[in-house]
């Protein structure tokens, strides 16, 4: 719904009695006439109470992990582990390959009695 305005001179308005309005003895410039104000938009017809307002506040805790999963990508650097063939990370260790040679080595460690675990740089 549109408002309707008044126009009528401002000064003059408030000064006329009610009953001078309704006469039709007064000048056109005088005489209240009716008219739709121009919208620019249909927002100036809601309040700003009636707009869309969040409940509640999001704590930068659940904002986070909303947005924890935009920045994800595919791995591009996975290559195949010379020792036994798995894919594997480039760069890192196979992790087939590791735990092969650490049980290996922990079971050493166990029949020695404490032999030193050997150094993989």
């Amino acid at each position: 719904m549109a408002a309707l305005a008044l126009n009528v001179v401002p000064s003059l308005r408030h000064a006329l009695p009610r009953s001078l309005f309704a006469s039709t003895l007064l000048p056109a410039f005088l005489t209240p006439s009716w008219s739709i104000p121009s919208l620019q938009s249909l927002a100036e017809l809601f309040p700003p109470f009636l707009l869309a307002v969040p409940k509640s506040k999001i704590s930068h805790s659940r904002k986070s992990m909303r947005s924890a999963n935009k920045g994800l990508k595919d791995k591009q650097n996975i290559v195949n582990c010379p020792g036994c063939g798995s894919p594997k990370l480039a760069h890192h260790l196979c992790p087939n390959c590791y735990n092969f040679l650490s049980r290996m080595w922990k079971s050493k460690k166990r029949q020695d009695g404490g032999g030193d675990i050997p150094d993989l740089s």
